[in-house]
């Protein structure tokens, strides 16, 4: 990509938010509430006592009071594991910004909040061969690494969404939140492979950012229009009836994304690519507005 994935007074703001992702998917120790209750330093309730439960956890002055066995039961934090599925395909290199740069600082985005937040993240290029599938991990370095790689990341190529999406669901198994930033004007559908990250017990988010001129194209009139990905070209006259057909067919994809991922249980968020990516992560950790 190009120019700074993320500025001192970006990354400053994302410092001082407060935000997590609403639903625990990880076990491991973290910093959100889990619906699992466990051993911390902070009371959530009492429960009936049950043979085997520790004494030590036994409330002796509901005891004294009334002549009731109980147990204390204490709130558990557990992580959210964060992983990042980034649309690397030629259509993304589209626009004024890039698509890919706005995704790619998006995600940087949303990695430095999971990161705050104490969370293992990963991220991973959908474009071009299978790559490897990076482990979601911790720390400092891991987000640093993850700023290299989303810097160097470039558009090229075509992209099988479906297929890579169901290929990355069979590979990965720790459970956690995962987030596809792409346009989603692909060939071949993207509903089984959300439908497989969901069957996989994944909370996903489906992230689509499209160009101002994707969703405003400019009435040119005698155009060649060319498939970035394919090479493949046709000649067109675009006038105000093309583009209103255009318009429609847009309109019509996104309502069908939409529909699929209301169906499927996936939040779904469309962000014009100038947007703020401050604003857009923030949007998407507090899940609206859509």
């Amino acid at each position: 990509m190009s120019g700074v994935l993320l500025t001192d007074a970006e990354l400053r703001a994302l410092a001082r938010a407060r935000v997590r992702l609403g639903r625990v998917r990880g076990t491991m120790p973290g910093l959100h509430p889990s619906p699992w209750s466990g051993l911390s330093l902070e009371f959530a309730d009492h429960r009936p006592y049950q043979t085997g439960d520790d004494y030590r956890l036994i409330d002796w002055t509901v005891y004294a009071r009334l002549r009731r066995l109980v147990t204390k039961v204490f709130a558990r934090e557990a992580e959210t594991p964060l992983y990042i599925l980034l649309d690397t395909s030629a259509s993304m290199g589209q626009g004024r910004p890039r698509k890919l740069d706005s995704a790619a600082r998006m995600a940087a985005a949303l990695a430095f909040v999971a990161h705050r937040n104490q969370d293992r993240l990963a991220v991973h290029m959908l474009g071009g061969t299978a790559g490897e599938y990076p482990l979601p991990r911790r720390g400092r370095g891991v987000l640093v690494e993850t700023f290299r790689v989303l810097s160097q990341a470039s558009a090229e190529g075509t992209l099988a969404l479906d297929k890579a999406l169901v290929r990355w669901a069979r590979v990965t198994r720790s459970p956690g939140t995962c987030i596809v930033l792409s346009d989603f004007l692909v060939e071949g559908g993207y509903a089984d492979g959300l439908r497989a990250l969901r069957h996989a017990r994944y909370q996903v988010m489906a992230v689509q950012v499209l160009a101002s001129t994707d969703l405003d194209p400019p009435r040119l009139g005698e155009v060649r229009l060319w498939d970035v990905e394919t090479r493949r070209s046709r000649p067109l006259v675009l006038g105000r009836r093309a583009w209103s057909a255009y318009q429609e067919t847009l309109a019509s994809w996104n309502a069908e994304l939409s529909a699929v991922c209301a169906d499927l249980g996936v939040d779904r968020f469309l962000f014009r690519a100038d947007l703020p990516p401050v604003e857009a992560a923030l949007t998407v950790f507090a899940g609206g507005p859509r």
